[in-house]
C-alpha cells in the first residue's frame, strides 16, 4: 500500500514525494505493461510514458488511496495504444519469454501454451485476468482500474476463464 501522505506531498508539487510513490510501485507497472506487449524493451517504453504522464497530470488525482489504480489504468490505455501503434507480432525467443514470467522448466510449455491462451481472449477478459492472475489485484481494485461495476468484473473473470478452459481444451483434442 502507498502513504496516503507522500502521495498528497506529490499532489502538491513534491518532486521526491512523487519519486518514492513511483519507486513503490515501478515493478507492478512493469508488470502490467510487460503482461500486454510481451516485449521488455516496449514495456520499459510504456513504464516511462506513463511515469511522464502521471507526473504530468498527478494534480488531477483527487483521491490519494487511488493512485495506484489510477497510474494502473494509465499504463494499460499506454500499453493498449503502444500495441495497437505496433500493430505486428513481437518474435521472442521461448527461453526469454519464460524468464519473464518465472517458474520451473517443467511447466514451461504449459506456461507458453497459457500466455497464447490468454491472447486469444477478448480484451475485456483479458484485461480483467492480466489485472487479476499477473498483477495480484483484488477484484474491487480490477473494478476500480476498470471503471467498471464489481459484478461485471466477476462476469468478465469467470466468461474469460471459461473461454480459456475451452480453447486448452479444444487445442488438446
Amino acid at each position: 500500500m502507498l502513504d496516503e501522505i507522500m502521495v498528497k506531498k506529490a499532489i502538491k508539487g513534491d518532486d521526491k514525494a512523487f519519486m518514492d510513490i513511483i519507486n513503490q510501485c515501478k515493478e507492478q507497472i512493469y508488470r502490467t505493461a510487460y503482461a500486454y506487449v510481451k516485449d521488455e524493451e516496449m514495456a520499459l517504453d510504456i513504464v516511462q510514458e506513463a511515469v511522464c504522464k502521471a507526473y504530468i497530470s498527478i494534480n488531477t488525482l483527487k483521491e490519494p488511496r487511488y493512485f495506484n489504480t489510477w497510474i494502473i489504468r494509465i499504463t494499460m490505455n499506454i500499453s493498449i495504444n503502444m500495441y495497437k501503434k505496433k500493430q505486428k507480432i513481437i518474435c521472442i525467443e521461448q527461453e526469454e519469454l519464460l524468464s519473464k514470467i518465472g517458474g520451473n522448466t517443467e511447466d514451461n510449455d504449459e506456461r507458453l501454451y497459457l500466455l497464447e491462451a490468454i491472447e486469444t481472449l477478448e480484451n475485456k477478459y483479458k484485461d480483467v485476468i492480466i489485472l487479476k492472475y499477473f498483477d495480484d489485484l483484488t477484484l474491487k481494485e480490477i473494478s476500480k482500474v476498470l471503471e467498471i461495476p464489481i459484478g461485471t468484473v466477476k462476469t468478465y473473470l469467470n466468461k474469460g476463464l471459461i473461454a480459456l478452459r475451452i480453447y486448452m481444451k479444444k487445442e488438446i483434442i
